[in-house]
C-alpha cells in the first residue's frame, strides 16, 4: 500500500482530531505561578516573591520588605511553559535528526526508548500560558492590600504507542495483524481571574528570640479571586485498529473500531449540535458547513464559567546575622520560612455545554492493489466524514466542571548581603496543567551584582518532566525592573523535556 494511500485513510479516519486541534491553537496554550524571578531560580519563590505576585504564590509575603518602596505596579508579565513525557529530546534527536531510515529495527527501538514495549503505554504533552496585565500592592507596617489580574490557558495532548506506530508504519497488515489500541485525547482550559489579596503581620503574638534568631515576624495572608472562564474543550478518542493482508485468497480489510467524546461549550457546541440535526433531516448534510473551527469570538462577549478560587500562606522572617557563615560574617542574614496552598477553588462552563460522542466501526474490504485503493478512498471523502465518523450524537449536559491546580506549597530563602539562596518543595492535588501529583523541589539563588543587575540560576527535579535547570538576568532597581528567566531540560530520557520563558514586563515600585 502506497503512501499516498495511507495519507487518504488517514486524513478521513481522524478527521475529529481537527475539532480539538484548531481549539487548541485558535487560543493559547499553568499550573504553578511564575514571574522571572521565580522561573530563573527553579520555578519556586514561596518564600521570597513579593508584591502582587504574592497573591498567587504565598499572600503572606505581601508583607516582605525585600524592596524599599510600598507600592508595587505591574503591567504585562507574562511567561510560557510546555512540557512533558511525550517531548523526549533525547529519542528525537536521536533518531530524527541524523538522517537515518525509520524502519526496521530503528524504527522498533526508538518507539520502544519513546512509549515503551506495550502499544497501550501513554505519553502526554502540556503547554502553558500566563499572563498577569495588571497588579498593584500596597504594603504598610502591619497589613498589605493587593489586587492582580490573571490569564491563565492551559493545554493537555496525550497519545498512545499505537498511534505512534499508526504514524510510523502507515496502514501494515503484519504490524497490525492483530487489534491494536489507537487512542488519542486533548483538553484546553482558558479562564482569567481578578485576585484581591490581604496579609498582616501577627504583632499581637510575642515570639521570644531563640539563641541563633531575633525580630521573628510571623506573617499570614489570604487571596480569594473571582473566576472568569473563556473557554474549554475535551476530547477523548479510543479505538483499536486490525489489518488483514489478504492472503490465502481473503480480501485486504481494514477494520477500525472507534468511540470518542468530546464535552465542548458555547458556539463549537452550537455549530455541532446544528449540524447533528441537519445530518438526521438529511444524511447528505456537509460537516464543513455547519462547523467553522476556530470560531470562538462569539464565546468572548460574556463569560462562559463563573467560579472562586482562594490561595493562602504564612512566612516566618527572623533575622540570624549572629550566626558565622564564612565570608557572610559581617552581613545582615534574613530566613524565611514559608507554607502555602494555592489554587483551591473551580468552575463550571455552563454556556450551552454539550456531550458529543460517537460509537462505530469503519470496514474496507477490497483486492488490495494501489488504483483500487486510490479510487476508493478518493471517492469515499465526504462519506468517511459525514457518515462514519461524522455520525454522532449530542445531548445537553449540566456543564463542565474545572478543578483549578491545587498545589501545596513549602519554601525557605536565605538573604545575605547581595546573595539570596533558595529551597522550595511542592505537590500537587492533580495532574491538571503543568501541574503534577509527582513531588517536585526547587533550589535556586541569586546574586546582585553591582545591587541593582540581579544574576539567577535554579534547578528543578520531579514534577511533570526530567530535571530543568534555568537562569536568568535583567536590571531590578529599587524603583524599577525589567527581567527575565528561562528554563531547559538538559536529559529528556527518564521523564521527558519541558522548556519555558517568563517576561517580568513593566513592574514600577514607589
Amino acid at each position: 500500500m502506497n503512501i499516498r494511500l495511507y495519507n487518504n485513510i488517514m486524513k478521513k479516519s481522524l478527521f475529529l482530531a481537527l475539532i480539538i486541534g484548531v481549539a487548541s491553537t485558535s487560543l493559547f496554550a499553568q499550573s504553578r505561578h511564575y514571574n522571572s524571578q521565580s522561573l530563573a531560580m527553579g520555578s519556586g519563590g514561596t518564600a521570597y516573591v513579593d508584591g502582587f505576585h504574592a497573591n498567587f504564590i504565598n499572600p503572606a509575603n505581601l508583607m516582605l520588605d525585600i524592596h524599599r518602596p510600598k507600592t508595587q505596579i505591574g503591567l504585562m508579565n507574562f511567561g510560557v511553559k510546555a512540557g512533558g513525557s511525550l517531548a523526549n529530546l533525547a529519542v528525537y534527536n536521536k533518531y530524527l535528526t541524523t538522517g537515518q531510515l525509520i524502519a526496521g529495527e530503528t524504527r522498533t527501538n526508538m518507539l520502544n526508548e519513546w512509549f515503551g514495549e506495550s502499544s497501550s503505554n501513554e505519553r502526554e504533552l502540556s503547554a502553558t500560558f500566563s499572563m498577569a496585565p495588571l497588579g498593584v500592592s500596597y504594603r504598610g507596617v502591619n497589613q498589605a492590600f493587593s489586587v492582580a489580574s490573571r490569564v491563565r490557558i492551559t493545554e493537555d495532548f496525550a497519545i498512545n504507542k499505537g498511534m505512534a506506530e499508526l504514524m510510523t508504519y502507515g496502514l501494515d497488515s503484519d504490524k497490525f495483524s492483530s487489534p491494536t489500541p489507537v487512542n488519542f485525547s486533548s483538553n484546553t482550559v482558558a479562564f482569567a481571574e481578578i485576585s484581591v489579596g490581604y496579609a498582616r503581620e501577627l504583632n499581637f503574638i510575642n515570639i521570644p528570640d531563640l539563641f541563633f534568631a531575633k525580630d521573628i515576624k510571623l506573617y499570614v495572608g489570604a487571596a480569594p479571586k473571582y473566576l472568569y472562564g473563556v473557554y474549554t474543550a475535551d476530547l477523548d478518542f479510543n479505538s483499536t485498529l486490525q489489518i488483514d493482508n489478504g492472503t490465502n485468497g481473503s480480501n485486504f480489510t481494514i477494520n477500525h473500531e472507534f468511540n470518542y467524546s468530546l464535552q465542548t461549550i458555547g458556539e463549537l457546541s452550537r455549530q455541532l449540535q446544528a449540524y447533528e440535526t441537519a445530518y438526521n433531516q438529511d444524511n447528505n448534510a456537509n460537516f464543513d458547513d455547519y462547523v467553522e473551527f476556530g470560531d470562538v469570538t462569539n464565546d468572548l462577549s460574556s463569560p462562559q464559567a463563573t467560579g472562586f478560587g482562594l490561595d493562602l500562606g504564612a512566612t516566618v522572617e527572623m533575622d540570624i546575622s549572629s550566626v558565622p557563615i564564612p565570608l557572610f560574617v559581617r552581613k545582615k542574614k534574613t530566613l524565611r520560612v514559608s507554607m502555602s496552598i494555592t489554587d483551591m477553588g473551580k468552575l463550571t462552563y455552563d454556556q450551552d455545554p454539550s456531550s458529543i460522542y460517537a460509537d462505530g466501526d469503519f470496514s474496507y474490504q477490497g483486492a488490495g492493489d494501489d488504483d483500487e485503493f486510490s479510487n476508493f478512498f478518493d471517492n469515499l471523502s465526504d462519506s468517511l466524514q459525514n457518515d462514519v465518523y461524522g455520525q454522532f450524537n449530542s445531548e445537553q449536559t449540566d456543564g463542565i466542571t474545572y478543578n483549578l491546580p491545587s498545589m501545596y506549597n513549602f519554601g525557605a530563602s536565605l538573604e545575605m548581603g547581595k546573595l539570596m539562596l533558595a529551597l522550595d518543595y511542592g505537590i500537587g492535588f492533580n495532574n491538571n496543567g503543568l501541574n503534577s501529583d509527582r513531588s517536585v523541589l526547587s533550589l535556586g539563588a541569586q546574586y546582585r551584582l553591582l545591587g541593582f543587575i540581579p544574576i539567577r540560576v535554579g534547578s528543578r527535579v520531579g514534577g511533570y518532566s526530567s530535571a530543568a535547570y534555568s537562569a536568568g538576568i535583567g536590571l531590578d532597581f529599587n524603583f524599577l525592573e525589567f527581567t527575565v528567566g528561562v528554563s531547559n531540560v538538559a536529559n529528556s530520557e527518564n521523564s521527558g523535556s519541558s522548556a519555558g520563558v517568563a517576561w517580568s514586563g513593566l513592574l514600577l515600585r514607589f
